[in-house]
């Protein structure tokens, strides 16, 4: 192996600047990871939600942990090389091998993306079927969308796997900039777009229930679902649209760098480039902590089952419209909801 290309390999992946971000990196995924999980079993074990949308957003998480455990395993792979390393030429990456792994971390991002896509067109249709959608259980048409989210991103890695290596196969630094070749058009088209027509969408249902709900405040032809799903809306709203936004954000910064990496890749030294890319990609590790809080802290019935806030009433205090534990606590809480809102 070509010694130059070994000590150019140390020089980037041995580094304290490199081995800083990769610590935040553990650090940060591994608290999301952990919040995330958290949400994920309060929505599977509670009943504050649609069972369909907790079904979407079983699948949100499901792709943010996964995605946080795949860069969490790589960090720490990184970081235990440049520990215990014995050879330079050590610290060389296979391109297929990065190809592959860059793949990887990729894939359950872009099912983050599909299901953001999923989880408008189900409060689409809970929107323009408010009246009776609370009494529909259609399990087996959101688990198949949460599977569809999936397909396109999984077929990707199956042809990144299948696909021959060209050129050379030894990497001093492994990335999905330097694995293989980037069309930053396609990207921006398929994940900026996709972001868009959800915010739209989220603003414009949120927009909508709140509209309907103060009309029928004052009316008696809607009947107690119609009320409720209105405010469920409303209150589903309050987590979907600030974690749609701040999503498109990362979305849009990753491939705002992206693409400045891709332009400066010939005036940089890759060491220098490296710490950039590294940097710049704790825009995902920060996001899954904020998704996992947004939840707590927006949603009553969560902060009160999470320890470090519960003791704040603040956050904890539910509205009329609580927990469904069953058929006669939910009329009992339909006719509560009914008797504030006309109060």
């Amino acid at each position: 192996m070509n010694e130059s290309v070994c000590e150019l390999a140390y020089e980037v992946n041995n580094n304290a600047w490199i081995i800083l971000v990769w610590s935040i990196v553990v650090f940060l995924n591994t608290t999301g990871i952990l919040a995330t999980i958290h949400v994920t079993r309060l929505l599977l074990c509670t009943q504050v939600f649609h069972i369909n949308l907790r079904i979407m957003f079983s699948n949100l998480s499901l792709g943010l942990i996964l995605r946080s455990a795949f860069t969490l395993f790589r960090a720490m792979q990184q970081i235990v090389l440049a520990i215990t390393w014995q050879d330079k030429c050590d610290f060389v990456q296979d391109v297929y091998k990065c190809s592959v792994q860059s793949r990887i971390n990729l894939t359950p991002f872009n099912s983050v993306i599909y299901t953001y896509l999923a989880v408008a067109l189900e409060r689409s249709f809970a929107t323009l079927t408010y009246r009776n959608y609370e009494k529909r259980r259609n399990e087996i048409i959101s688990l198949a969308l949460a599977v569809a989210t999936w397909i396109h991103p999984v077929v990707e890695l199956v042809n990144t796997i299948n696909r021959p290596v060209k050129g050379q196969r030894e990497r001093e630094y492994c990335s999905a900039l330097t694995a293989q070749p980037v069309v930053l058009s396609q990207v921006f088209n398929n994940q900026i777009i996709i972001c868009l027509i959800c915010l739209i969408i989220f603003a414009g249902i949120w927009r909508f229930c709140v509209k309907k709900s103060r009309l029928t405040l004052s009316t008696q032809h809607h009947n107690l679902s119609s009320r409720f799903q209105l405010a469920e809306n409303i209150r589903a709203s309050k987590i979907i649209l600030p974690n749609a936004i701040l999503f498109s954000i990362i979305t849009l910064l990753n491939i705002l760098f992206m693409f400045l990496l891709e332009i400066s890749k010939q005036s940089h030294s890759i060491r220098e480039f490296a710490i950039f890319k590294e940097t710049m990609s704790l825009t995902v590790p920060v996001y899954i902590n904020v998704y996992a809080w947004i939840f707590i802290i927006r949603c009553p019935q969560f902060a009160k089952r999470t320890y470090v806030v519960r003791r704040f009433p603040q956050l904890t205090k539910q509205s009329p419209q609580a927990e469904i534990k069953g058929p006669n606590h939910h009329f009992s809480m339909l006719t509560g909801f009914w008797t504030s809102t006309r109060g």
